[in-house]
């Protein structure tokens, strides 16, 4: 008889965010080798796999709470699982109050950010359910450091980086539709919510100018918009980033593409030099991982990178790109030109696409599998 693993999360498709596809592909792997089910947000059931799932509403942070807490125990105890598994910090609640009425293992998945949430209450309630856990996986090294601060013993702590869709073949250099002309420019590229912390409008401040100056036909393409699927919410930052352009004097080397198909991303990926990733160390927020990198080096895309948070776990320095001090952006400034002018094997698409091809969803549903098969087999002997 197949073993029972129950899946809490607040964070899945269609929502379309790191987090979520991490959810989405973590459920689908072990749904091939274990009896599942899911407990998720409104719409989880259309991407469920066919297993049986149950929705919450996530209208309003606390009636999550105290709905996915009812549910998780309903389901606990109708229907026994062996393991549940909490798809972040902010499910570790519900996760280990349903354990603790079926007697299941649980397992949290935790991404950086729910950790250290500048929030008394979720401090209170949410991070001692992450530190009960049997089990934590961090997806970066920085990760691991914050919940073992937090309290999670490090004998608990498994380290999992997040994987990636590595392109059935390699991109074509396909001119985009953007509806103005790329012909003759060097791309800069960005990809990823627009949130302070990603440090684009200080990018624009403090570090294009100078880029622009030393490469004058440069384009740097921003794309994401300013809403985050999560109860952590930040601030969007698109005022602050149009008045970084005018100031900066840069309205005709920055453009805002906003959301876009994955058709076209893929199209500016083929045509981008490098991606540009300028996170910012800020306090109560962190960069977990870095999934983006993994996705541009995929591309063969390399990154240049400021050294915070799980960053560096995402980029192989002088390989598929160049970790900088943070907030040095005279030296970022420098790395990009740096990159710009690269010749021969250095920062090849090759070493990039191979780099990224470590991080597959396969070889992460591999170990994630590896890691509750474990779990499974030490808790039902009592261990």
């Amino acid at each position: 008889m197949k073993k029972r693993i129950l899946f809490v999360t607040r964070n899945f498709p269609p929502l379309t965010g790191g987090m979520e596809r991490l959810n989405y592909h973590a459920f689908e792997s072990l749904s091939g080798r274990y009896e599942t089910m899911l407990l998720g947000p409104e719409g989880c059931g259309g991407y469920a796999l066919g297993r049986p799932a149950t929705a919450v509403s996530t209208g309003s942070s606390l009636w999550y709470v105290l709905r996915s807490c009812f549910e998780a125990c309903r389901l606990s105890r109708q229907w026994r699982p062996d393991l549940i598994i909490a798809g972040s910090g902010v499910a570790a609640l519900p996760a280990r109050i349903a354990a603790r009425c079926s007697g299941a293992a649980t397992l949290t998945l935790v991404h950086g950010l729910d950790i250290i949430y500048p929030n008394r209450l979720y401090q209170t309630g949410f991070v001692p359910a992450i530190c009960s856990s049997d089990r934590v996986i961090a997806n970066s090294a920085n990760t691991a450091r914050l919940a073992c601060a937090a309290g999670v013993p490090e004998k608990r702590i498994e380290i999992l980086h997040p994987g990636v869709a590595l392109p059935r073949q390699p991109s074509e250099t396909v001119p985009p539709r953007l509806g103005f002309d790329l012909q003759g420019k060097r791309v800069l590229l960005a990809v990823g919510r627009l949130i302070r912390r990603k440090g684009l409008p200080e990018f624009i401040r403090y570090a294009l100018p100078e880029i622009v100056r030393e490469e004058p036909d440069l384009l740097f393409l921003v794309v994401g918009a300013a809403t985050e699927s999560s109860p952590l919410k930040k601030e969007g930052i698109e005022a602050d980033l149009q008045q970084a352009i005018e100031e900066a004097g840069m309205q005709g080397h920055v453009k805002l593409l906003g959301r876009l198909s994955d058709e076209l991303l893929e199209q500016l990926f083929s045509i981008a030099s490098l991606h540009i990733f300028p996170v910012l160390d800020l306090p109560g927020d962190v960069e977990g991982f870095g999934m983006v990198a993994i996705e541009a080096a995929a591309h063969g895309v390399p990154t240049i990178a400021f050294d915070t948070g799980g960053v560096p776990d995402a980029l192989k320095e002088g390989v598929t790109g160049y970790l900088v001090e943070a907030g040095n952006y005279a030296a970022f400034s420098q790395a990009v030109v740096r990159g710009l002018r690269r010749s021969g094997k250095l920062l090849s698409a090759q070493c990039c696409v191979e780099f990224a091809a470590r991080f597959s969803w396969d070889r992460y549903g591999q170990r994630l599998s590896a890691i509750c098969e474990k779990m499974l087999s030490s808790h039902s002997q009592g261990d």
